[in-house]
């Protein structure tokens, strides 16, 4: 039983502290979606939600519109299993790019990723979902958009 503690918690705290492969040095707009394939999100919590990333990414001097194919994404997904629910919540950016071997060549890439992955119940369902889009994935990319954008 200790191995087995001590290994989940070196997993854990390792992926606490790894660097972002990704890159948000540059970004000047975006479109939003905010998706919930879950439907476990009420539209009180949807509206919240995306108000305060546009709110968050203008204190960021990031444009909430764009007519470029940027787009900054919170999805929702999750499972229910009897009072209880699994849910996975992502934020990226998906932009348009062109590779190095073929200049001409557009493609879309993700350019950034940040998940999160919980358990909750149905009083706190959307408290929780809230909390986690805002005040970790949403602050993550603060914080690295001010560290790389200066």
């Amino acid at each position: 039983m200790k191995k087995l503690f001590f290994t989940t918690l070196l997993i854990c705290t390792t992926n606490l502290f790894a660097l972002s492969p990704f890159s948000l040095e540059g970004v000047k707009e975006v479109n939003i979606k905010v998706i919930d394939k879950s439907k476990f999100t009420n539209e009180q919590t949807l509206d919240k939600i995306k108000q305060n990333v546009q709110r968050e990414l203008k204190n960021l001097n990031i444009k909430t519109k764009s007519e470029k194919f940027s787009n900054f994404i919170v999805k929702i997904q999750g499972k229910r299993f009897q009072a209880h629910y699994t849910l996975h919540i992502s934020m990226f950016i998906v932009e348009e790019s062109y590779p190095i071997r073929n200049k001409d060549q557009e493609t879309m890439s993700i350019t950034y990723y940040k998940e999160d992955f919980f358990a909750t119940d149905h009083k706190t369902l959307q408290e929780d979902i809230y909390d986690s889009v805002i005040y970790y994935l949403l602050e993550d990319l603060a914080d690295q958009y001010k560290v790389e954008n200066g």
